[in-house]
């Protein structure tokens, strides 16, 4: 977005005059500087106004009387300025209205006779826009949106007296406008509150929209439209005589005012709602497609109904002519009759070339099935085979070990041995027996 420059300026004309904030911070910038060298330009604008916030009433008086007196010294300059030409009185180059482009980039016609009376104001727009400045003096550091919601809190807190001195301010207003406008004399081509009035012939041809399908889903609500809906009754209790217009606006300034945190309540009300219009719409295509499917059969069918009552009338006028000629007619007919019968023939020998080959896919089917299941039971046999072949084996080793152990056994015998070992165990029994006799 590019950004608006300023308008000329006459050199020679008087510097304005600034506020008491301003003076304090281009006194105490250099010194901040000093003081915190690594902040930048934004931090170091928040550290001052809260510095500031921080002031006693008696700095910030020094500061008030100072900006009493730059204002004193701009209003006398001011009075003996004679502006060069193309300079109004305050030194600011005349410049010519701005034009106004819409989003295609063409010129915009203006939508209102500049002559025409200022609508009123309401009570509550008459308080923000008379108490704006001071609320910005007294909190320097605010943001658009916190001095929206600071405004807000501050008319709901006032006493019924006093808002009946802004209601009555209003009622004023609206008078005003209602004999301004008794007066008012609209120019050509503007309503009677000096709105421009399009001409039909004039007007740009606007595309027709196709008609909304009712059974459509409703599109997803944005965060805005959820905290709309909370935001509007409130508003029209507080105000109840608010216009349409202003409504928008106030709304749009809680809107802004809200923090982060209390917006994560409706931007979650919006998500949901997208999750349930996405939803929506893909059962919405769905039926959509059906129907389509359905109206593109019945079309089918209706063409085909219309083509045989065609072929019939055609039968019926080919007979009507061929009374006077029997044996052509006979002859065509009997055409006819084999041309339709070799027709029905050849939709009968379709029907079977199809049958057969669903039936010939049935078999191929049957035929992998069976062969996997073969080759399954193969696996399987091959498998038990192996099994069988290994405890086999291990007999075998099993058996080829206890032989050699025997053979083993067999080698390290000694007759000689034996008969000691035996001739041993027989005296060693024989004491036994005497000793339990004793």
């Amino acid at each position: 977005m590019m950004r608006k420059s300023k308008p000329p300026r006459d050199p020679n004309a008087p510097k304005r005059n600034m506020s008491a904030y301003l003076l304090y911070q281009n006194a105490m910038r250099d010194q901040f500087k000093a003081q915190n060298p690594g902040m930048t330009f934004g931090q170091l604008s928040k550290y001052t106004s809260v510095m500031y916030a921080q002031m006693s009433p008696v700095e910030k008086e020094a500061c008030n009387a100072r900006a009493e007196a730059d204002k004193a010294r701009y209003l006398h300059e001011l009075s003996i300025y004679v502006p060069k030409t193309g300079f109004d009185s305050k030194g600011d180059a005349i410049m010519p209205p701005p034009v106004d482009f819409d989003k295609k980039g063409k010129r915009r016609k203006p939508d209102r006779d500049v002559n025409a009376p200022k609508r009123n104001v309401p009570a509550y727009l008459l308080y923000q826009n008379a108490m704006r400045n001071q609320f910005k003096a007294e909190n320097p550091g605010m943001t658009f949106g916190q001095l929206s919601k600071y405004t807000s809190h501050m008319y709901k807190a006032l006493t019924p007296d006093e808002k009946s001195v802004w209601e009555q301010k209003s009622l004023k207003d609206k008078a005003r406008y209602q004999i301004e406008m008794s007066q008012y004399i609209p120019p050509p081509g503007h309503d009677a509150k000096g709105n421009i009035i399009v001409s039909a012939l004039t007007e740009k041809k606007r595309r027709r929209k196709p008609p909304k399908d009712p059974l459509a889903p409703k599109r997803a609500r944005g965060s805005y439209v959820f905290f709309t809906y909370d935001a509007r009754p409130q508003i029209l209790r507080e105000y109840p005589d608010i216009k349409f217009i202003d409504l928008g606006h106030v709304m749009g300034e809680r809107w802004r005012a809200l923090t982060p945190e209390e917006k994560l309540q409706y931007e979650g009300l919006a998500k949901q709602d997208k999750i349930r219009f996405a939803q929506e719409m893909e059962k919405y295509k769905m039926n959509r497609a059906m129907e389509d499917a359905a109206a593109v059969h019945e079309n089918a069918h209706l063409m085909y109904q219309q083509q045989m009552q065609q072929q019939e009338q055609l039968f019926q006028h080919e007979y009507q002519q061929q009374q006077q000629q029997p044996q052509e007619y006979q002859q065509q007919l009997e055409l006819q009759q084999q041309q339709q019968q070799q027709l029905e023939l050849q939709q009968q020998q379709q029907q079977q070339l199809e049958l057969q080959q669903q039936q010939q896919q049935q078999l191929e089917l049957q035929q992998q099935q069976q062969q996997q299941h073969e080759l399954q039971q193969q696996h399987q046999q091959l498998e038990l085979q192996q099994q069988q072949q290994q405890q086999h084996e291990i007999q075998q080793q099993h058996g080829i070990q206890q032989q050699h152990e025997y053979q083993q056994q067999q080698q390290e015998y000694d007759p000689a041995q034996h008969e000691q070992m035996y001739a041993s165990h027989i005296t060693g029994h024989d004491d036994i027996h005497q000793y339990s006799v004793a």
